[in-house]
């Protein structure tokens, strides 16, 4: 099975080159979710080539990081796969960066950290205020 060649589109070349390289380092599923910070049950999908489950961008995402980390296709590839996805062009040629699509846990981080961040500057200055008035 580590021999299968791949034919066909791009995203089914890439899918079964990703599954042929983990079984080839002997990596169970569980192992490459882990390693990539993907459930598992995304990574069987993948592999199976069901796209259906995700929006296109972050079945893109996935599979560049998964790809990234057993070193397998190339940019030639991937842009293949985008195209395939029917996804824009990168606006970030040449970029490797795997947090660009992913899902984020925590939303807007900026927004929160300005936040806390003033909050923090406000009473320190209603502090040092009311220490000249007392």
């Amino acid at each position: 099975m580590a021999d299968e060649t791949p034919s066909g589109g791009p995203l089914v070349q890439l899918t079964l080159a990703l599954k042929n390289e983990r079984v080839g380092r002997g990596l169970s599923v569980e192992d490459i979710a882990r390693m990539v910070n993907i459930g598992a049950f995304h990574i069987e999908r993948l592999e199976t080539g069901d796209f259906s489950y995700l929006p296109p961008i972050y079945v893109f995402s996935y599979l560049r990081k998964y790809a990234t980390e057993l070193g397998v296709g190339d940019e030639s590839l991937l842009a293949s796969c985008r195209k395939e996805l029917l996804l824009p062009e990168s606006r970030h040629s040449g970029s490797t960066s795997t947090q660009d699509a992913a899902p984020r846990a925590g939303g807007s981080g900026g927004r929160r950290k300005l936040l806390i961040f003033s909050s923090l500057i406000i009473l320190l200055l209603a502090i040092m205020l009311f220490s000249r008035i007392f």
